[in-house]
């Protein structure tokens, strides 16, 4: 669908245009400048999203620009690599409490944080003092050694018994010789030596002695027994399993004196605060510790192979090792009295911010990379999208092929609506995005403006010249819409525009909106003439709102035929009136009806009775059917008059007398009134057709 209306004029006059048509081949480069312009759209319009998307983060840094993490997002680009960042990532545990250190430290006298630091170095070194003595007391050799001395005295021991049983196999009592037994034994003769037979040796020799344990007078059997049993006490064997046994006692004593308690070491608690994983070395050497010392005092009395648990790995030295971090630590402080010093930890309290914040900071630093390399990728083909190469070759096919026909055409139109009164041509005016672009010019002056020249109405042949040129040119044949294309012309062009319009409506559809009848007459007379089918639409403005469409044209534009099929209607609903007694109604209903028929009568004299050759506003006589006239009677004209009367006695025109107040006709009688005129016209128009 094309249109024309008034704005269109104004474009076609003063503006370049791009011509419509392309011949084959020339619409290659046109589609493809087309193309490239789309592209080249769609590209800056992602482009301009892309910029747009930076993640605020990197325009208003949270990071330091002096840091390793910072430097490199401070300067990223496409081909920047993250793998360096990637690295830095992840925080160790010590570096972590390091961050909180400083944080903590560089917020407060660094001087008093730094004898803080030193307190605490020296704190800690006693801890690891303590908990290398302590952890020495479970190591392999202490335990081996117990174990091997409960060992020795066992073995030892099963060998005292053995020389036992050789010298009290005929004991009627057992357990003579064992441990309880030497026991009151070594009593025994303590007592005898010491107390009871002082000076003598044990048992006594003499004849009256006594048992020190029964305080019976010993007969020599029972002198002999205890001799035999004494002379077993002091064998050696039995010197060297009370020895061994001594010893392992004196060993066990020891470790069943120092007990492993990890509540023992509340610092345990704040060195971990220092070294999360010397904290947690500390705990895992002092459970391993008990639970070795808690097996080999479980282990002592049974024999056969202990399966220790390994030892776990010395926490000492990591502990001595953070002493040492918190003294020079301390001395960091001290040196960051001053400015410089200061700055020393503030960087690498920065750095170390600055990498744990990666956790938020590479996402986005990846998806700035991405952004980057779209808008890299972007900038490279917007490069390819330039149309100069296609223009030119656009503009050179145009001035060996369409300008010439342009031309040509263009003055075909222009001798059919203003014949040589016109004297203008279109040329091509330069190229855009591969399009040729053409504009009219004077002949007599091709610098001067055709607005400023041509009058408004000879603008208005032109434009319409150009529009109908173009589409001449197409290689379609669209529906033309007209929108009021007269309203500035006068008669000398508005005929010339009605004879293009019907020609053109032989080939392609043309609808035409216009205010002008005169001009519609034009229309509907050429199209008769020229059999060109021809269908009339109003557009009215209501209550219900504008552009109402309605068949046909308004009454003032209606033949004669439509007018009468619409006052029948109007004679119908007038009867409803009536016989719902709305005596006001129907009395505007008739005035209202009886004006209108007037003007019909009016409008059947001009075009049925004088058979249009005269018609009121239009600019020629159609002489060819002044013959028909002829046919006009006296009684014709009677009954014109009859008619006309009838409706001027009746019509609101004309104020009745008051003392009259004639009723309203019946309603047969409106439709009767119709009647009469429909046969006046019907037997005019048979009448005249018999004239040849």
């Amino acid at each position: 669908m094309s249109v024309f209306d008034r704005d269109c004029a104004t474009v076609h006059v003063r503006n370049e245009n791009e011509v419509a048509f392309r011949p084959f081949g020339l619409d290659v480069p046109d589609e493809l400048a087309a193309a490239c312009q789309a592209v080249k759209e769609a590209l800056t319009a992602e482009q301009t999203r892309l910029k747009g998307a930076q993640d605020p983060i990197f325009l208003q840094p949270t990071f330091s620009a002096d840091t390793p993490v910072g430097k490199i997002l401070s300067s990223l680009k496409a081909t920047t690599k993250l793998a360096p960042l990637d690295a830095m990532a992840q925080l160790t545990e010590d570096e972590e409490g390091r961050l909180a250190q400083l944080n903590e430290d560089l917020a407060r006298d660094p001087l008093r944080a730094a004898t803080e630091q030193r307190a605490a170095a020296q704190t800690f070194q006693r801890f690891a003092d303590d908990l290398a003595v302590t952890l020495a007391k479970t190591t392999d050799e202490p335990l081996s050694t117990l174990l091997a001395l409960a060992e020795d005295a066992r073995d030892k021991r099963a060998a005292a018994k053995l020389a036992a049983e050789t010298a009290f196999g005929d004991a009627v009592i057992p357990g003579v010789g064992e441990n309880i037994w030497r026991a009151l034994w070594e009593a025994a003769r303590r007592y005898s030596v010491e107390v009871a037979y002082h000076g003598q040796p044990f048992p006594p020799n003499t004849t009256d002695a006594h048992c020190v344990l029964c305080l019976q007078t010993l007969p020599e059997d029972a002198l002999a027994r205890m001799g035999a049993f004494e002379r077993f006490v002091q064998a050696d064997t039995e010197k060297v399993a009370g020895e061994a046994e001594r010893e392992f006692q004196a060993t066990l004593r020891a470790l069943e004196a120092a007990p492993i308690r990890i509540a023992a070491f509340p610092l345990r608690r704040q060195l971990t605060l220092k070294s999360k994983a010397t904290g947690a070395a500390v705990l895992r050497a002092l459970a391993t510790a008990r639970l070795r010392r808690r097996i080999t005092l479980n282990s002592v009395d049974e024999t056969g192979t202990v399966h220790m648990l390994d030892a776990a790995p010395d926490p000492v030295p990591a502990v001595r090792q953070v002493v040492i971090d918190m003294q020079r630590y301390a001395g960091e402080l001290t040196a960051a009295a001053n400015p410089i010093g200061r700055k020393v930890l503030e960087d690498e309290r920065n750095a170390l911010r600055d990498r744990k914040a990666l956790n938020v900071l590479l996402p986005k630093a990846h998806a700035e990379i991405d952004r980057l390399v779209q808008l890299a990728r972007l900038s490279k083909c917007l490069t390819e999208t330039t149309t100069n190469a296609v223009t030119s070759l656009g503009n050179g096919i145009a001035d060996q092929v369409i300008t010439p026909r342009m031309r040509d055409r263009f003055q075909e139109e222009i001798q059919k609506l203003a014949a040589s009164r016109v004297r203008v041509d279109i040329v091509r005016s330069g190229g855009k995005y591969g399009s040729p672009q053409y504009q009219v010019k004077l002949f007599a002056n091709d610098r001067a403006k055709v607005h400023s020249v041509l009058s408004e109405g000879e603008q208005t042949c032109v434009a319409l010249a150009v529009f109908l040129t173009e589409l001449a040119t197409a290689g379609h044949s669209s529906c033309l819409v007209f929108d009021d294309p007269v309203s500035s012309l006068d008669h000398r062009w508005r005929r010339k525009v009605a004879e293009r319009l019907i020609e053109e409506a032989a080939v392609r559809q043309i609808v035409v909106f216009t205010h002008d009848l005169v001009f519609l007459n034009d229309l509907q007379t050429l199209a008769r003439q020229r059999s060109v089918s021809i269908k009339e639409i109003s557009l009215t403005q209501t209550v219900a709102g504008a552009g109402v469409v309605h068949e046909g044209l308004p009454w003032a534009g209606q033949k004669i035929p439509e007018r009468l099929d619409n006052l029948e209607k109007d004679a119908r609903a007038a009867r409803l009136l009536y016989e719902a007694h709305d005596d006001d109604g129907y009395a505007a209903a008739v005035a209202n009806f009886y004006n209108r028929l007037r003007s019909t009568w009016e409008r059947a004299l001009e075009d049925r009775a004088f058979c249009n050759v005269i018609n009121r506003h239009r600019d020629y006589i159609d002489a060819k059917n002044l013959k028909r006239v002829t046919v006009l009677t006296e009684t014709d004209t009677a009954s014109w008059a009859a008619g006309f009367k009838i409706c001027c006695d009746i019509t609101d025109a004309h104020d009745p007398s008051r003392g009259r107040n004639a009723s309203p006709p019946p309603p047969d009688d409106l439709l009767k009134h119709v009647g009469e005129l429909k046969d006046w016209a019907e037997n005019l128009r048979v009448r005249q057709a018999a004239i040849a």
